[in-house]
């Protein structure tokens, strides 16, 4: 397997589990038709972690793996032996901060599948969360009424907006 098919395989698992996430995580997904939405692997990405179900180092990890799938896109023989090197050391050292060297080799492979099984195990748990209710207080006439008097205000801008 070529370097490129296998970040690709690995972001496009890691991409379902964004979707997963995504349904899981935002109020009413049954609004938002992920499939019918411009968005992309970097799109869904900065949602999700903006969901907080990435952390900052798996963030990067995740950022990163797409930039290196873009070059091996350019240049099938490009090296991305330091990219690869600045996402695994994001993703362990958001596991444990102390967690500075490591003996071993890096590999985007692995950063990829532990990243899809973290936020599979953390969809799972917003999933199974209770959802939390509208804290709305106030009555729906109160709402109407203040929609009319902002609309009566922006009376001027209306044939501008």
């Amino acid at each position: 397997m070529t370097p490129l098919a296998a970040v690709e395989r690995g972001l496009e698992e890691l991409e379902l589990r964004f979707n997963d996430a995504l349904d899981a995580g935002l109020p009413n997904p049954v609004a938002l038709i992920f499939s019918d939405l411009p968005l992309v692997y970097q799109g869904k990405r900065d949602l999700v972690f903006a969901l907080d179900l990435l952390n900052e180092g798996e963030n990067e990890c995740a950022l990163i793996a797409g930039f290196v799938r873009d070059r091996l896109r350019e240049e099938p023989d490009a090296d991305v032996a330091h990219m690869t090197r600045e996402a695994w050391y994001y993703l362990r050292t958001s596991i444990d901060p102390t967690w500075q060297f490591d003996d071993g080799e890096p590999s985007l492979s692995a950063a990829l599948a532990y990243l899809a099984r973290v936020l599979r195990e953390r969809t799972d748990a917003v999933r199974a969360a209770p959802r939390p209710a509208n804290v709305d207080a106030t009555p729906s006439g109160e709402r109407a009424a203040l929609l009319r008097d902002l609309r009566s205000d922006a009376g001027t801008m209306t044939g501008r907006l």
